[in-house]
């Protein structure tokens, strides 16, 4: 019998931009690229609001055809991603044909899916322009669309060849999508960087987003977090699990209340919370004031949850976190600590989420 080996890399080096007039840098970029078509996946608010931004972007290439995405969580669906798939094939497309994604999570994922599909690998590039993709959805190759049995169900791991983000994007981003990348940049303190926690927990998100020197700095931080995760751990088999905090609440969460009923950063924030009331029933030791400081200006819709706590844990039944019917957390020793738990202590999930739901509803009054 003859043997062979195949080396396989897990992931490549790519740069990760972000500032206030990256123009010089998008050059930089695009001066890589050899052929003159490229496909444009646009998120539908994106395309009317930084209009001139996006033709800017278009005028690197001679041809472009462009697939906007309709704004929300709703569209992270199969159908969708096979429109995508459609679309491309039927403009013409080669391997070296880049895919070019402009929006927030909804059409990084897509766009990201597609492009691992479509002739088993189109070069992709993010160009995320809410808070959220900014510091978390875009970097690390996580793609995907959701199922109705469960959130992210379906999908790859796929690198793109750069992540360009143009803060200035930023100035017409909604409050409440402000508020949704927040949840994430709070995640962050939470699990690494405290003195995130430290620097917010007296500010308003209104003083953060008009302090651009202070927003950038955050911003950086929260992608270092990721991307040094991410370096260590491409396909989430040790310590990209840690990005999870909060994660199998907020999951289960959403597809209770419906896809794009709640954000998702306010869904993680609710999520936060709870698990560090389970990290407390673990003997972690937290300052749930640290986080609950925010809980006025996220805005969670607490009176909208008329589900019961066992209706939760159903819905956590279905997230890729779970195994051998045990429930698989991400807790907190204390803050920068965490750790990977599994648990069938359902008691104890009811008792955490109960005990999350009282501390959130106080502290929003």
């Amino acid at each position: 019998m003859n043997r062979q080996n195949v080396r396989t890399k897990l992931s490549e080096t790519y740069p990760i931009i972000t500032g206030f007039g990256i123009e010089a840098d998008v050059k930089s970029v695009f001066s890589g690229i050899y052929v003159k078509k490229a496909f444009f996946i646009v998120d539908g608010n994106v395309i009317q609001k930084q209009s001139s931004f996006v033709n800017a972007l278009m005028q690197h290439f001679g041809d472009v055809s462009t697939f906007v995405v309709k704004p929300g969580e709703a569209s992270k669906n199969t159908a969708l991603f096979l429109d995508i798939i459609d679309f491309c094939l039927n403009q013409g497309v080669s391997r070296a044909t880049p895919l070019i994604a402009i929006g927030g999570g909804v059409v990084g994922d897509l766009a990201g899916f597609a492009a691992s599909a479509i002739l088993r690998g189109l070069p992709l590039y993010h160009f995320p322009t809410t808070l959220l993709a900014m510091v978390d959805s875009a970097i690390g190759g996580k793609t995907g669309v959701n199922h109705s049995t469960g959130k992210n169900l379906i999908g790859s791991f796929y690198q793109p060849q750069a992540v360009l983000s143009e803060m200035n994007t930023l100035e017409t981003l909604p409050h409440e999508e402000f508020i949704c990348g927040f949840g994430e940049v709070l995640k962050y303190g939470a699990i690494a960087d405290t003195a995130i926690l430290d620097i917010l927990k007296t500010k308003s998100l209104s003083e953060l987003k008009e302090n651009k020197t202070q927003l950038e700095s955050i911003l950086q931080r929260c992608i270092k977090i990721k991307s040094d995760i991410v370096s260590r751990d491409t396909k989430e088999s040790g310590d990209r699990a840690y990005l999870n905090y909060g994660h199998t609440f907020a999951h289960a969460l959403e597809k209770i209340m419906g896809y794009g009923t709640i954000s998702h950063g306010q869904a993680v924030y609710t999520g936060m919370i709870a698990a560090g009331f389970l990290s407390e029933f673990m003997q972690g030791n937290l300052d749930h004031k640290l986080l609950g400081v925010h809980a006025k200006e996220m805005n969670i819709p607490i009176h909208s949850f008329k589900f019961t706590a066992q209706e939760l844990v159903d819905a956590m039944q279905s997230d890729k976190k779970i195994k051998d019917s045990t429930l698989r957390f991400v807790l907190l020793n204390r803050y920068g600590r965490p750790y990977v738990t599994e648990s069938k202590n359902i008691q104890m999930v009811f008792d955490s989420w109960q005990k999350a739901m009282d501390y959130i509803a106080d502290q929003s009054r």
